[in-house]
């Protein structure tokens, strides 16, 4: 029989070979995640939202200024860590000669630290890796130290139920598990998190220049209603997807020159809200007409093109409401972010510049306002424009010929069925309620129905770019697109005359009535003061433009052009004004002017190159 003080003591001795048992394993454990654990990096510190070390950081063109702390320096770029904790990348040669000594100095002296003569060089792999990865093994050796020492005491029956513990070890995987994915989403571009909330609805994508966003340009929220200027376009989807998608800077850079949207960008969009729906210049493209104060927009800021697609005019202000205040409501397509009315502090910004921004702790920032410019009143950073528009850029695809205004009509109610592909726009029009709308079929056929005020229905089926489609039941008159002779009036005083396609070019023809000074040649100046005669005569309300029953009731004036087609010359409403009619005549000019002398004879005039016959 062994004594019990035996037993105790071969017990203990038992438990204390265990314990060792138990430190070997889990320092065996440690070992193996540490060596699975990813590479180190030189780095000045982890990222994180209270970031250490800040420090004022300037270009050396002295133009932006940006409060960071230093992370690394790589491939000729430093990498920064913002207030909030977010990165960026600067090329080295762009920051001041003290920035750039700094740097020098931070890194040789990160470089002593961890024992190498340079720094270490990360190569292969892009930014959005470089945070998750030491999270990622920061939290799994967590876990699996945990893990390893609960193991190891299961299989040794240290503990009578072992269900506990295993409901431990699940728990610990599970947050693990969340921690990598929570990594995994800090690894994503900065801009990207802004358009997270519309993931449902938009896709992304990424390089090293560009964060991509596709969509088809439809909110979510009701459009149309409130629009008092109407030219009878819908919303339609459009393809913003692949070679086709919205294009933002990563990395925005401040330009010398800044484009002002006072004077150009008169096309296209200047910013993409968060929704993937576009932003364009609050001046539409006639260079005059602000769309807010002209009743165009609906009651969220936005109305359709041309195309028939849908954008914003000012800023999209109730989608704070869904990303939360503070947060970026759109960004400018020079990368820069577009902001709601309120700062940080919850006030209404004070000294913006003239593009509606200004520099704060983070960088450059629009915001919007409730005057104009509404938005980004141009792009402060460095853009190409091509053709007055951003490039690159992508474009809507219209399926239908462009409307024409409906006057009077104010637009009331908006209907909606996705999953049956409808959409319907109701209005007012003289006291009575009249509708259009659309189902979208398979191969991008569109099939219209617009409904009069006595209830009769016609239809127009409409496939591919601008084509007239396969009729249906008969158009509508005044229900988009062009009737038998809408523009070509034939007994109005601008319209299309007898024997028009045996004509010379208008230039040609109309050349004795154009030289005003009789000296055998035409200038610029001539034509401009054509131009003055007809607007004289026809302009009645003096506004600079003329609309449709201005020209087509004529005018006691005698002007070469009060027999010119007015198609040629008006806008999507039937409007005329007069840097559209300068710029049809000029361009005529141009092209006869080939030795660019400034002045033509009626020779040069009466070649093709002086307009077209007839037209412009």
């Amino acid at each position: 029989m062994v004594p019990t003080g035996m037993l105790w003591r071969k017990s203990e001795m038992k438990n204390t070979v265990l314990a060792g048992r138990d430190i070997r394993t889990v320092l065996t454990g440690m070992v193996l995640l540490m060596l699975l654990a990813p590479e180190g990096h030189v780095l000045a510190h982890p990222g994180h939202a209270d970031v250490p070390g800040l420090r004022l950081w300037r270009d050396a063109d002295g133009v932006f200024e940006l409060e960071a702390s230093f992370a690394l320096q790589r491939d000729g770029k430093v990498q920064l860590i913002k207030h909030d904790g977010s990165a960026v990348w600067l090329a080295l040669e762009k920051l001041s000669q003290a920035d750039r000594e700094w740097v020098r100095q931070r890194v040789a002296s990160i470089a002593a630290l961890n024992g190498v003569d340079q720094p270490t060089r990360i190569t292969n792999e892009s930014i959005v890796n470089e945070k998750p990865s030491l999270t990622a093994a920061v939290v799994m050796l967590m876990v699996g130290i945990v893990v390893v020492v609960l193991a190891a005491n299961i299989t040794r029956k240290r503990w009578s139920n072992p269900m506990p513990a295993m409901a431990v070890a699940a728990l610990l995987s599970l947050l693990g598990i969340l921690a990598l994915a929570q990594a995994a989403q800090e690894g994503v571009p900065d801009i990207q998190k802004h358009f997270e909330p519309f993931a449902n609805k938009l896709k992304f994508r990424s390089d090293e220049t560009y964060f991509y966003v596709e969509s088809n340009g439809m909110p979510d929220h009701q459009m149309m209603v409130g629009i008092r200027a109407w030219q009878q376009q819908v919303p339609i989807p459009q393809a913003y997807a692949g070679r086709n998608a919205w294009s933002i800077p990563l990395h925005p850079k401040m330009a010398e020159k800044p484009v002002s949207a006072k004077t150009a960008l008169f096309r296209g969009a200047i910013a993409l809200a968060v929704n993937g729906v576009p932003i364009f210049n609050p001046i539409k493209n006639d260079g005059r007409t602000d769309t807010f104060t002209a009743g165009e927009l609906d009651n969220f800021g936005g109305h359709c093109g041309k195309g028939d697609d849908y954008h914003y005019h000012i800023g999209p202000v109730h989608l704070e409401k869904i990303v939360g205040k503070g947060n970026p409501i759109g960004y400018a397509l020079d990368g820069y972010p577009l902001y709601g009315y309120f700062d940080a502090a919850g006030k209404e910004p004070k000294n913006l510049d003239a593009f509606n921004g200004r520099i704060e702790k983070d960088g450059y920032r629009y915001y919007s306002t409730k005057k104009y410019p509404y938005v980004n009143g141009g792009l402060r950073g460095v853009v190409s424009v091509v053709d007055d528009q951003i490039d690159p850029q992508p474009r809507a695809n219209p399926v239908r010929p462009e409307g024409r205004p409906l006057r009077g009509a104010k637009i009331t109610g908006f209907s909606r069925d996705d999953e049956r592909k409808q959409l319907k726009v109701t209005y007012d029009l003289a006291g009575k309620t009249q509708s259009m709308g659309y189902t979208a079929k398979d191969g991008g056929v569109y099939d219209f129905t617009f409904t009069d005020a006595t209830g009769k229905v016609t239809t127009e089926t409409y496939s591919g770019k601008g084509g007239d489609g396969k009729k249906g039941g008969g158009k509508k008159d005044g229900k988009g697109g062009k009737k038998d002779g809408d523009m070509n009036k034939k007994d109005g005083p601008m319209g299309k005359k007898d024997g028009d396609s045996q004509r010379l070019p208008w230039l040609g023809a109309h050349f004795d009535e154009l030289d005003l000074n009789k000296d055998g040649y035409l200038t610029r100046t001539e034509l401009k003061k054509e131009i003055d005669t007809t607007f004289a005569g026809f302009d009645r309300d003096k506004d600079d433009r003329l609309v449709r029953d201005e020209y087509e009731n004529g005018a006691n004036v005698k002007s070469a052009l009060a027999g010119f087609h007015a198609e040629e010359m008006s806008d999507s409403r039937g409007m005329i004004t007069r840097e559209s009619m300068e710029g049809a005549l000029f361009r005529m000019f141009d092209k006869s002017d080939k030795g660019k002398t400034g002045k033509i004879s009626k020779a040069d005039a009466s070649r093709s190159g002086g307009g077209g016959k007839g037209k412009m």
